[in-house]
């Protein structure tokens, strides 16, 4: 069992939509995207808070009443890798970037391959690795997302989120650093017509 949740518009990090990806040598290869979570998104993470406590139920009534005390929490406590929301305020490794200042991060990960949508050009674009999906979601840029949050025991006994689909929404700036042709070389074109799409 799962409960779906679509978010509010969320920031994209650590984007692998289109091709699997292991984080570590002889992990699987899965799609994974982070999410940043501003933390006025008080309906979004509303919604986070109520599929988690659903979840938490529905691995009560499938694992036994154990498992409401053994299972992960909503937010993770300084210093563990363990919990569904990582408040980026409190971590140290997070809190002196001002990228993630004010935000939860989830990590979203899965198996099966999701499908990646685009709004900018005004109607739903199916985005793939052979349209330029990759250059259009990016880390930086921003979207709303599905995903579903389950119970799980296996190892571990806890509560985790799948990635299901994307939306793209609006560019932003790339956490990687990354700058168009145009932004490095519009000294060089003054006072010329250049194809501004093209370089950019």
């Amino acid at each position: 069992m799962s409960v779906k949740v679509k978010t509010g518009e969320v920031r994209f990090s650590f984007c692998h939509l289109f091709e699997p990806y292991a984080f570590q040598e002889g992990q699987e290869a899965k799609y994974s995207l982070a999410i940043l979570i501003p933390k006025t998104d008080k309906k979004t993470i509303g919604a986070i808070k109520a599929a988690y406590e659903q979840a938490k139920q529905e691995g009560v009534e499938k694992y036994g009443k154990a498992f409401a005390s053994k299972a992960s929490p909503l937010v993770r406590p300084v210093g563990s890798n363990y919990g569904l929301l990582r408040d980026a305020d409190q971590d140290e490794e997070l809190s002196t970037d001002e990228s993630y200042a004010g935000h939860y991060i989830m990590n979203l990960k899965s198996t099966k391959a999701p499908q990646v949508l685009s709004r900018e050009t005004g109607k739903g674009t199916l985005l793939t690795k052979e349209n330029g999906g990759e250059d259009i979601v990016y880390s930086g840029c921003y979207g709303k997302v599905s995903l579903s949050v389950y119970p799980y025991s296996n190892v571990q006994t806890g509560i985790s989120a799948s990635l299901n689909n994307v939306l793209k929404t609006r560019d932003g700036e790339r956490f990687s650093g990354w700058t168009s042709a145009s932004d490095d070389f519009a000294d060089e074109f003054k006072g010329e017509d250049y194809d501004d799409d093209l370089l950019g």
